[in-house]
């Protein structure tokens, strides 16, 4: 029991988190983006959704047994057709259209089913909402879900009334039964939700650096894709700086790992308040942080000894920092068939090299070396 007591105790908490969390719907989609399956996800939805809308044509048009279950079921196989190629053919909808496509898709199954009553509108019905529940799990939050889910609900209540009605069954026991048998089932995307969103969250954390807020390498590794999926100028170029701080040793040595941490926490805010908004900032070493940003051609010296200054500006505990840069046409990246990550552990060698030599001429100074591959 002690143990039930302490696992609920912690997952109160976390029920609320869930709950309270605003949507970020474009982070939902991006989760997904960033791991490069969003497009495959994006086809599969729209021919789910199209071949709902053949189904419908084919199968439940001629089945209805009403001229306004039969008009219902058609207006709702227009519109799965359209979201269909909606999906497939074009990029991926905001979160408004998102939400017009569950609410039409909800409006058209409940028509669809009530109207007629039909126990293979139903099936289909209760099929259909159940692919709606999966498509919210993954791209909408609880409060939304639950409105689906409290609209199955109605729905699934005024299809028992109708069945019993025609069927002279009790209608108040016809319905509760219905009710009791099919509340389980659509609830249940709702803590499929809930552990969604749980893993989403720790994945998200483990690419962050605890300590100073910004990413690690595999966070630098993940995003990197990022800095060119809006419209980038194709003469850009993809600056790499490598940046380590001066004597930190030194720092913890004489003051203590508590000042260390301050002095890498305020480094680390300082470089991204001078960067661009866009900028993957990293934390890949104990002292040592690396910067990707685009540059326009010849900018990315200019770039790196902004960060320079700003981490030597004074302050207690002031410290310094030798930065290596080098950069890279953005083409190279967006070439057919390559690789990102590779190809950017590559230029990050190059850039380290150049950080090492300005190391070596004491500190305090940004080499730029051109990239040759």
């Amino acid at each position: 029991m002690p143990a039930y007591s302490r696992s609920f105790a912690v997952f109160g908490p976390h029920l609320r988190k869930w709950w309270s969390t605003p949507v970020d719907y474009a982070a939902q989609v991006q989760y997904f983006t960033q791991r490069e399956i969003s497009a495959p996800i994006q086809v599969l939805i729209g021919l789910g959704t199209g071949f709902n809308g053949i189904l419908s044509l084919s199968i439940l048009l001629p089945s209805a047994r009403t001229p306004a279950s039969q008009i219902a079921v058609a207006m709702f196989a227009v519109l799965q057709l359209f979201w269909g190629w909606r999906f497939c053919c074009r990029p991926w909808p905001s979160r408004r259209a998102s939400l017009a496509f569950v609410i039409s898709a909800d409006i058209g199954i409940a028509a669809a089913a009530v109207l007629d009553a039909s126990w293979l509108l139903g099936l289909f019905g209760f099929n259909a909402f159940a692919m709606i529940s999966v498509y919210l799990m993954f791209f909408d939050g609880p409060k939304t879900l639950v409105v689906h889910v409290l609209w199955i609900l109605l729905a699934t209540a005024a299809f028992a009334v109708h069945v019993s009605t025609t069927n002279n069954f009790d209608v108040v026991a016809f319905t509760a039964k219905t009710l009791v048998s099919v509340a389980p089932v659509v609830a249940t995307p709702l803590g499929i939700q809930l552990g969604i969103w749980a893993l989403r969250n720790e994945a998200n954390a483990s690419v962050i650096d605890p300590l100073t807020g910004v990413l690690n390498r595999r966070g630098l590794h993940l995003h990197i894709g990022d800095l060119w999926r809006d419209a980038a100028p194709m003469n850009a170029e993809v600056a790499v700086m490598v940046i380590d701080l001066d004597r930190f040793k030194h720092v913890n040595d004489t003051f203590g790992h508590t000042v260390g941490d301050e002095v890498l926490i305020r480094s680390a805010r300082r470089i991204t308040r001078v960067v661009s908004s866009s900028a993957l900032v990293a934390r890949t070493g104990g002292e040592e942080f690396v910067v990707v940003d685009l540059a326009a051609p010849g900018q990315a010296e200019r770039s790196a000894d902004r960060i320079r200054y700003a981490i030597a500006a004074p302050s207690d505990h002031a410290i310094t920092a030798s930065v290596g840069v080098t950069s890279v046409v953005i083409a190279r990246f967006t070439a057919t068939g390559v690789d990102p990550v590779p190809l950017l552990e590559t230029i990050v060698e190059r850039a380290d090299h150049a950080m090492f030599d300005a190391k070596r001429n004491g500190g305090n100074a940004t080499i730029h070396i051109p990239h040759s591959v």
